[in-house]
């Protein structure tokens, strides 16, 4: 693989990260009816963004092009932008997963408050919340 087609790979992956870290917040009614429909429907995008987070973290590592300094310097850089910085992109979905983690918590409050236990949490949400 050419340095062209990482730089392929690293901007689809990144604007798919970004998309991620930018949407929009949104609000719906959570009542008893739909509070355990609701929070099955939160967990299973927790889900499925951890999984896709860690595969697209793996792709946007850069790996130098060369062996000299530079190469490796420009690398280490783009990586700590990109993966492992405070502010990076990876980071920034990370954020907004833990946010939805804290809706789901919420959510499983609710449930409970409408008088649902435990028992009837994880049977809706399945195993591990599928």
């Amino acid at each position: 693989m050419n340095i062209g087609d990482v730089g392929k790979i690293a901007g689809a992956v990144v604007a798919d990260l970004q998309n991620l870290a930018t949407a929009k917040s949104g609000q719906f009614v959570v009542n008893r009816d739909n509070v355990l429909a609701a929070t099955k429907v939160i967990q299973n995008q927790v889900d499925s963004l951890r999984d896709r987070t860690v595969d697209a973290a793996e792709l946007l590592r850069v790996v130098p092009p060369g062996q000299d300094q530079v190469s490796g310097l420009v690398a280490e850089e783009w990586n700590r932008r990109l993966v492992y910085d405070e502010g990076s992109y990876v980071e920034r979905v990370k954020a907004y997963i833990k946010g939805l983690d804290n809706l789901v918590v919420q959510l499983r409050e609710s449930a409970i408050a409408y008088g649902f236990n435990e028992d009837e949490i994880e049977a809706a949400l399945g195993k591990s919340g599928d």
